[in-house]
C-alpha cells in the first residue's frame, strides 16, 4: 500500500467529499499533456493470469485506457507517467503530493469526435518475445533478471541484498535445533540454461514462482516481485457496495510443481478435495526452493470476493490484503484484480478470484 507523507491528503482521500484530478506527464519532456482535456481514464492491473483461481508465477501487464480532448498530441510509441491528486474546494492550485499511478507506454491510439482514445500498457506488455540471453550462461537467477529487465527498458527493483527473518505461515520466526534464529537473503540459484522458445515473461515467471512470488511492474515503472501479507486496511459497508463472497475460505493445503516430463515435486496435501492445492511448471525448481516457498505460501486463506469501492484509494496496490467487515464478522481479501477509473470522481472494482464451492468439491 502506497504511504502518503501529508496527513492533510490522507484526509481528503477517506472523505466522501473528496475532488480528483488527473496529471499526465510525458517522461521525456518532462510536460504535462491535455491538463485540461482528461476525461476519462481506466487502469486495470492483475496479480493471476487465470480468470478463476490464484497463481504462482503470474507476470502480468498493467493497462491503461485514457480518453483526453484531441489538441493534436502524436501518442503513439512515447511514454508517459500517470499520477492523481486530490483538489482543495477551495482552490485551483496542483501543488499538492501527487500520487504515482503508474508509466506507460502509448500501443493504440485513434481519433474520433474531437477526441482521441489511447490504450497504454507497461513494459511488460513487450515481454512476449523470446529470450535470447546478453548474459553468459548458466548464471545466477539475479542475473537473469536483471539481463531480461534491461532488455524490456525496465529497472529491477528487487532488492537481492536484503536479510529476510525466515517465518512459518503464522508469522513466527523460524528457530534451528540449537535456538538460532534463521535468516535468508533471497534465494538465489542458477540457470542453468534457457528452455527452447522461452518467451522472456515466461522466464520471469519460472524466476517468480521458484520464490512463492508473482511479478509485475508497480506505480514507479519497476519489476518487482511480491506474494500477498498482512491486511492494509479494513473496509466497511459505508464505503463500497455489498461485495460478493463466497462462502467458504480457499486454504492452500499444497503445491504441485512439474519440473520435467520426468519429474514432478510436491508438498503438503495434495487431494484437492481437502483444500486448494497450487500446481505449476517450473524447470530450475528444486525441493529446497520447494520447501522454502512452502513455508511462506503454506495455509494461506482468503475468500473469493468482488467489490465495488465507491472511494477509490489510489494507495491500493495489486497484492494489498484488505479487510472487509459487515459489523458482525471479518473476511480478508488478497487484491488479485484492481480496476481504477477516473472521471472526475474516483472509485475502484477490486476481487480476490479463487475456483467455486462446486468446483472444489
Amino acid at each position: 500500500m502506497y504511504t502518503i507523507a501529508s496527513n492533510e491528503i490522507t484526509s481528503r482521500i477517506e472523505s466522501y467529499k473528496a475532488l480528483w484530478g488527473m496529471w499526465i506527464e510525458d517522461v521525456q519532456s518532462g510536460a504535462p499533456v491535455a491538463y485540461d482535456g482528461i476525461q476519462n481514464v481506466q487502469t486495470d492491473i492483475q496479480a493471476t493470469s487465470l480468470s478463476d483461481d490464484i497463481e504462482l508465477g503470474a507476470v502480468c501487464s498493467q493497462s491503461v485506457t485514457a480518453e483526453l480532448v484531441d489538441d493534436g498530441t502524436k501518442y503513439l510509441g512515447n511514454e508517459y507517467v500517470f499520477s492523481l491528486y486530490t483538489k482543495d474546494a477551495t482552490s485551483s492550485d496542483t501543488n499538492d503530493e501527487k500520487i504515482p499511478m503508474g508509466r506507460f507506454t502509448c500501443v493504440k491510439s485513434k481519433k474520433s469526435g474531437g477526441s482521441v482514445q489511447l490504450t497504454m500498457a507497461d513494459r511488460l506488455y513487450f515481454s512476449d518475445k523470446p529470450y535470447v540471453p546478453h548474459i553468459p550462461m548458466p548464471n545466477w537467477n539475479r542475473s537473469v533478471e536483471d539481463d531480461i529487465c534491461r532488455q524490456l527498458g525496465l529497472q529491477n527493483g528487487n532488492d537481492y541484498t536484503e536479510v529476510r527473518l525466515l517465518r512459518d505461515k503464522n508469522g513466527r520466526r523460524l528457530i534451528d535445533k540449537n535456538g538460532k534464529v534463521l535468516y535468508s537473503k533471497y534465494f538465489y540459484f542458477k540457470v542453468s540454461s534457457v528452455p527452447k522458445d522461452v518467451t522472456m515473461r515466461q522466464m520471469l515467471s519460472y524466476l517468480a514462482s521458484a520464490q512463492g512470488q508473482f511479478g509485475y511492474v508497480d506505480r514507479y515503472g519497476k519489476y518487482v516481485r511480491k506474494w500477498y501479507g498482512k491486511p492494509v486496511k479494513t473496509l466497511d459497508n459505508n464505503t463500497i457496495d455489498l461485495p460478493t463472497l463466497s462462502e467458504r475460505q480457499n486454504i492452500i493445503v499444497g503445491i504441485i510443481c512439474k519440473v520435467s516430463d520426468d519429474v514432478t515435486l510436491s508438498l503438503g496435501v495434495t487431494d484437492t478435495t481437502q483444500g486448494r492445492v497450487l500446481e505449476f511448471e517450473n524447470p530450475y525448481m528444486t525441493e529446497s526452493l520447494l520447501q522454502s516457498l512452502w513455508r511462506r505460501i503454506g495455509g494461506f486463506s482468503w475468500y473469493t470476493t468482488e467489490l465495488y469501492h465507491r472511494l477509490g484509494d489510489p494507495r491500493f496496490d495489486i497484492g494489498d490484503v484488505v479487510t472487509y467487515t459487515n459489523g458482525a464478522d471479518s473476511y480478508d481479501i488478497p487484491i488479485t484484480n484492481l480496476g481504477f477509473t477516473f472521471d472526475g470522481g474516483l472509485s475502484a472494482d477490486i476481487s480476490a478470484v479463487g475456483l467455486s464451492v462446486e468446483e472444489q468439491l
